[in-house]
């Protein structure tokens, strides 16, 4: 019945309704309308008030009856706007999770598509890469499927009974040598040989598997990982499980959400979340009847604390657990050690004629994929994984560009932009950060550090390749403006520029030595504290001359104003320029500029 109608007649002496008058409310109506057709109420009669006590308490039920009606619509509605937006919710995070390993996985095929003289080493790291990142996919999967028996099965948990140390000790030799491919020590301490318990053998492999995979992931080279099983102190009937690291550990804000779903920091600059693994891991553990805490110091580690109860059903009894070859868990593939020397270069050739690129990045298949974009015959990749290394890596080779994540272990990627933009040495160098922090604050704080191009994950192998190739053009634009506002002295724009500073400091030196025939560009590396190579990549990219054909320019710019203010000889002014050969110096002097200097003298107007 669409329609609830309520209608009420009253007949008074006082009050004069027609037959057809009626009062007509609907109240499952969805617009909700309280229709009064016909009423009227002679107000000239007096009579008997009840009429209208009687009204007013309908109309006051039919009101509080409209209100609880909308009421209780407006509440379901909010519960399928709530449920519509957690599902979309969880839906993008998921996305998210996909897009960073399909973004390196179809980079990359389109790479080996394209590029057909790829070498056999490069091909296999590619692949490689793919396939890492396959089995990204794969677990992502696979744990999602896990997710959705939990909440959908009612099948029962698999229990065995057996020595519950044999089992975990088994799997920590399985990820022990995982770890050691790492650069990891992973240790297991139990103070008894034997517990003798029902366990849940996939569930315990999992929820084990899920706490070192992320111990291993968040711990540097030459750390330790500890797993501690003992029975509880303060509940014997109880089994204490401990996963112990020195890895990067959990910041205080984010501990209260660790075991959410897709939580991701919003300090963050990985693409992805921290997935699955523990919202997992803890719902397993509760299934299990236990519990689950972590504690974490930022920088120095985390500790995840398992407590699952010491069980035996005496009304059933379960297979027992015997350790075997099929127990074992498999091994990840090994990490490619050799990444660096297969694809990137860590100490780059003197005179190599190829753009020198220094990439940090952290994740090596991004590194891998990045590489990828860029063509070995034009392009030479220093490859390093954190800010130190990178910055020691620029200070020593100059590259004509830099590639940084933001989020790396060290020293982050906005300080090392910071750094590499305030130092007079590489200030020249564009900076490009590449992030997956996309808000735009994050932008901004980008590009207030001085980066020349912030750039979001996933991006596209068109879109970094085309904006670094627009990068080096425009810095080779810029030499001749600096080489004119320095060596001409004109005013510009760039007399507070960094770079301008640094010429007009070395022009000084070479100013102040002018008449010093022993002045080298090895002396003028020794004032400025640099190495000549240093200085010669400097001047280089700024001006196009390395230091030792500066120094001539400088000193053939002062000889030109000599003879065009004094009437000094050919000699003399070679002399003031510090060159007593005073042949070489014409050659020298008519190379640069095209005439003799005595030609250059009885110009009517001097170039």
């Amino acid at each position: 019945m669409n329609s609830l109608y309520c209608y009420l007649s009253v007949f008074t002496e006082n009050i004069s309704l027609p037959p057809s008058s009626e009062l007509k409310l609907d109240i499952l109506n969805p617009s909700y309308r309280l229709n009064l057709l016909s009423f009227s109420v002679n107000k000239n009669d007096s009579g008997d008030p009840t009429a209208y006590v009687v009204l007013a308490l309908f109309l006051a039920a039919s009101v509080a009856l409209l209100l609880y009606s909308l009421r209780e619509r407006t509440k379901s509605n909010r519960i399928l706007q709530n449920g519509a937006h957690l599902r979309n919710d969880v839906l993008t995070k998921i996305t998210h999770e996909f897009r960073t390993p399909l973004t390196i996985i179809l980079g990359l095929s389109k790479q080996l598509r394209e590029q057909k003289d790829l070498s056999g080493n490069n091909t296999l790291t590619y692949l490689t890469a793919i396939e890492r990142q396959g089995r990204t996919l794969s677990d992502l999967v696979n744990q999602l499927l896990d997710m959705t028996n939990l909440h959908t099965t009612d099948d029962s948990v698999e229990w065995k009974t057996g020595n519950v140390v044999s089992f975990i000790e088994m799997i920590y030799e399985t990820h022990s040598i995982y770890a050691r491919q790492q650069g990891i020590e992973l240790q297991f301490f139990s103070e008894e040989v034997e517990i003798e318990t029902d366990f849940a053998p996939t569930y315990l492999q999992k929820i084990l598997q899920n706490l070192l995979s992320n111990a291993i992931k968040y711990s540097e080279a030459g750390s330790k990982i500890n797993i501690m099983l003992a029975r509880s102190k303060k509940v014997p009937r109880k089994i204490i499980l401990k996963v112990i690291d020195q890895g990067k550990g959990i910041k205080k804000e984010d501990l209260p959400h660790i075991f959410e779903l897709f939580y991701k920091s919003p300090d963050s600059d990985s693409q992805t979340s921290r997935g699955i693994g523990l919202t997992l891991t803890k719902q397993l553990v509760e299934i299990l009847n236990g519990t689950i805490r972590v504690e974490s110091n930022e920088g120095k580690g985390s500790e995840f604390t398992v407590e699952l109860p010491v069980r035996r059903n005496e009304k059933k009894l379960y297979p027992y657990w015997i350790p075997n070859k099929k127990n074992h868990l498999p091994i990840p593939p090994k990490n490619q050690s050799s990444l660096k020397e297969e694809l990137f270069t860590v100490r780059p050739i003197d005179n190599d004629p190829r753009t020198a690129i220094l990439l940090a990045e952290d994740n090596k298949d991004i590194a891998i994929y990045t590489r990828s974009i860029f063509s070995e015959n034009r392009y030479n990749i220093i490859y390093c994984h954190d800010g130190v290394e990178a910055l020691n890596l620029a200070n020593e080779h100059l590259p004509d560009i830099v590639i940084t994540d933001v989020i790396m272990p060290k020293k982050d990627g906005l300080e090392l932009c910071r750094e590499i933009k305030n130092s007079p040495l590489l200030s020249h160098i564009p900076v490009v950060i590449i992030s997956a922090k996309n808000e735009e604050q994050d932008y901004i704080e980008g590009l207030k550090c001085g980066a020349d191009a912030y750039i979001k994950k996933p991006f596209q192998a068109e879109e970094i390749l085309v904006l670094v190739e627009n990068l080096l053009k425009s810095r080779n634009l810029l030499k001749d403006k600096y080489h004119r506002t320095v060596i001409k002295d004109e005013k510009g724009e760039f007399n507070d520029n960094v770079n301008a500073v640094f010429l007009r400091h070395v022009t000084d030196i070479i100013y102040r030595e002018m008449k010093n025939p022993d002045f080298s560009s090895k002396k003028l590396a020794q004032e400025l504290a640099i190495s000549v190579s240093q200085l010669n990549k400097k001047l280089n990219v700024t001006t196009g001359y390395p230091a030792s054909t500066y120094i001539l320019q400088v000193k053939l710019s002062f000889a030109k104003k000599i003879l065009a203010s004094q009437h000094k000889t050919i000699g003399e002014v070679a002399a003031e320029c510090g060159v007593y050969d005073v042949n070489y110096f014409s050659r020298v002097f008519k190379k640069m500029t095209g005439v003799t200097p005595s030609q250059y003298k009885r110009l009517p107007v001097n170039l």
